[in-house]
Order: structure tokens, then C-alpha cells, then sequence
């Protein structure tokens, strides 16, 4: 227990703080032992100006211990107390810094807030030294947080997004509003949101949780990500630091290279299948094509040129513009000319999509990953002007001519 004239002795010169408050302050010792009381004590509570007992009793707060009493009523808030008969107060908990009182302590003020800017002016001058090192720090802090290459979020406890830097704003923020006081769930896919959440429970102060994530942009497109989490510890409250580094370049460059290995290989099976088909398929195409130029087209051209009469040489005429809007009604071949633009991988995922595959079977035909998969309809979609439109790649691309 801290002797009374040594706790007050240091606080004396805040005298003229106090004497401004025509309020009731308590005086405690780092357990929370009422030392000395300045101001009129609360005329409903009995015990309010008493000493030698703790505040939380002398105030009739619903706690039984120092911890449970600063676990409800957190220091930096204003909390509304109601009591007896109908009254009520505010009571704000100050701890005092070692810098004033060695032995540490609270000032217990119940109290309107009107006069607490007074405090907080004196209490900074105090610790002025203090204040700036924090502030540079807090420089330091933006200056490198602004910077970094890789989307990086601040989340509290509850997992609310506090701040983002602009890597993951451009990365995440979507044009309906800012990321700041979301959900940070929604960073992640579905299949990767319960370990986040499991990691943001069970990690401690600095430790770190790093994992290969399926991770969801601002358009809502699914890519590759490591994530790392890490806890950040204060005196009465925790951060978290998230980092997203995206891995869409990386399993490109593990693709290109697994498919050239692949290229001297033996083609898979159904994939063989498929481009036997299509070229099946061409092969008819041809032959139906040169048949009917060859039965309709050949023969109306020899009767125009032997044909002396003008009607019917124009009546021929007329059937062979049939026959040729015919044949590119049914049998066009127009290619979108965005699908120019795509790699000759890009088109493959494409022709594959076109004939209903699903993405799991896309990467067993292709030998690649699912997430690469993802990342070249990332890609597509961007290429072809479709990201952030509620239009599937699917439908997209069945309204065109086969790609095959």
C-alpha cells in the first residue's frame, strides 16, 4: 500500500486544476485505494468522500476487483452511471503516469466533462517529451504503412477494418465506398474466410499467422494470395496487421513453366478427344461447304456465263445470293475481335469454358492448378472488358461463334 503523503505530494501542483472542478475527485493508489478526495462528495452515495476503500466502493460501481472494474469501465470513455433515487453521473478513470506518481494510480472523476480539456492540457505539458516521440513514431509508421507494395490492413479486435494503404485500396476498394469500418471476411474467399477468422481468435501478441489464401479483389474476382497476420499488443487493447501479397504474377510464371515441361509430354486423354472432335467437326464443315459451292454455286455460275437473256441471267444471280446468305447464316465464323487479344493459353481456358467445363475439370484437361485457372479468368475477363459487370464468362462466351 502506497503511503497517502507520498502518492498526493506530486498531484499537488494540479490544485488549480482541481479547484476548477466543482465536482467530486478521488485520488487512488495503483490498487485503487482512496487516498484523498478534492470536491463536494455525491450527496446520494454515502460512501463517496470516503477514504481507504476502494473507488469502485466508495462509488457503488458493479465490480468486486481493480480488474474488473477497469474491464467495464475502460480509461479514455465517459461512462453514464446511474444510481439511487433516480440519479446519475459520469465517472471517467484517469491512470496517472509514473511520470508524476512513481507508484502510479487513478484520478476517479465523477463529474459532467466539462473541465477535463483543462486536465488533459496540464497532463500533456507533462509529458510533452513523451507526446513527440510518439508522434514521430506515428510519422515513421504512415510513412512506411503509405508505402508499401502489398495491400496492408489495421483491424481492430472485432475485425473492423480501421485504415488500408493505398496498395490495398487499389487492390480491394470497390467503387461503392471505402473499405474502413468493414467486415475484413469478405478480403478472403469463402473457403479461406473460417482459418482467418480462427487465426485473428487464437494468435498472441507478435505472433504471426502466414497462409496461402484464395483471396477476393475489388471486382470481386478471386486470386491467390499470402496472407500474413500479425498481433499487435497495446496496454489495453490489440491490432491487428494484415498483409496481402498477391500471387497471381508468381503461379503464372509456375504455370508457364509447368506447361512447357508438360508440352514434351503425352497429351491427356480428353483433351485429345476434345480437339479430335472439333476437328471432326471442322473437316465436316469443309466438306458440306465445297459440296453445296460445287452442286449450287459452280453450276449457276456456268448457266450465267452461257446465258444470253438478261432475266435470266439476273433470276440466276438471285440464287446464288440465296445460297451464299444461306450458307453465312448458318455456318458463320466471325471471331470477336477482343478475343484476338488473349494468349494462346487464355484462348484454350476459353474454348474450354465455351464447351461447359467447370473449372476443376479445365485444370485436369490443361495440367495446371484450380488457382491458376482463376487467375487466367481474371485475366480474360479483364481483356475482355467484362470486369465489374455482373455478365459470366460463360454466357459471354457461348453467344459467340465456336472458338474450336
Amino acid at each position: 500500500m502506497t503511503d497517502e503523503n507520498q502518492y498526493i505530494t506530486p498531484l499537488s501542483d494540479l490544485g488549480d486544476v482541481v479547484e476548477a472542478w466543482n465536482d467530486l475527485v478521488l485520488f487512488a493508489d495503483a490498487e485503487g485505494t482512496v487516498m484523498a478526495v478534492e470536491g463536494t462528495p455525491l450527496d446520494y452515495i454515502p460512501d463517496s468522500g470516503a477514504t481507504g476503500i476502494p473507488f469502485w466502493k466508495a462509488l457503488t460501481l458493479k465490480a468486486d476487483s481493480l480488474q474488473e472494474a477497469l474491464k467495464r469501465f475502460p480509461s479514455g470513455h465517459i461512462h453514464e452511471i446511474s444510481c439511487c433515487k433516480g440519479r446519475s453521473f459520469l465517472l471517467r478513470l484517469i491512470p496517472v503516469s509514473r511520470h508524476i506518481a512513481p507508484q502510479g494510480g487513478f484520478v476517479v472523476v465523477a463529474t459532467d466533462n466539462r473541465p477535463m480539456e483543462e486536465f488533459y492540457e496540464t497532463y500533456e505539458e507533462r509529458l510533452e517529451d513523451n507526446i513527440t516521440a510518439w508522434s514521430d513514431s506515428i510519422t515513421l509508421f504512415n510513412a512506411l504503412f503509405d508505402t508499401a507494395k502489398d495491400a496492408t490492413f489495421l483491424i481492430d479486435e472485432n475485425g473492423v477494418i480501421l485504415t488500408v494503404n493505398p496498395a490495398g485500396k487499389e487492390q480491394h476498394g470497390s467503387p461503392d465506398g471505402s473499405l474502413v469500418g468493414e467486415d475484413f471476411i469478405p478480403l478472403f474467399a469463402k473457403r479461406s474466410q473460417a482459418p482467418a477468422r480462427e487465426a485473428m481468435r487464437t494468435l498472441r501478441s507478435r505472433e504471426v499467422w502466414t497462409k496461402t489464401v484464395a483471396a477476393v479483389d475489388g471486382q470481386g474476382d478471386i486470386f491467390p494470395a499470402e496472407a500474413t497476420l500479425r498481433r499487435i499488443q497495446f496496454s489495453d487493447y490489440g491490432l491487428f496487421q494484415l498483409i496481402l501479397h498477391d500471387l497471381s504474377t508468381h503461379e503464372e510464371l509456375k504455370e508457364d513453366l509447368r506447361h512447357k515441361k508438360a508440352e514434351v509430354e503425352k497429351m491427356n486423354i480428353a483433351l485429345k478427344q476434345v480437339i479430335k472432335s472439333v476437328e471432326e467437326e471442322r473437316q465436316e464443315l469443309r466438306e458440306n461447304l465445297s459440296n453445296q459451292v460445287k452442286k449450287q454455286m459452280l453450276p449457276a455460275l456456268d448457266r450465267i456465263a452461257k446465258e444470253n437473256v438478261p432475266e435470266i441471267r439476273e433470276g440466276y444471280r438471285t440464287v446464288i445470293e440465296d445460297q451464299l446468305a444461306d450458307l453465312a447464316g448458318s455456318n458463320g465464323t466471325e471471331t470477336d475481335a477482343a478475343l484476338l487479344r488473349l494468349s494462346p493459353r487464355e484462348l484454350e481456358v476459353c474454348q474450354l469454358i465455351q464447351l461447359g467445363r467447370s473449372g476443376k475439370e479445365i485444370a485436369e484437361l490443361l495440367s495446371m492448378s484450380f488457382e491458376t485457372v482463376q487467375t487466367h479468368r481474371k485475366n480474360i475477363r479483364k481483356k475482355l472488358g467484362l470486369r465489374g459487370k455482373n455478365t459470366s464468362l460463360f454466357a459471354y462466351l457461348r453467344q459467340k461463334p465456336s472458338l474450336s
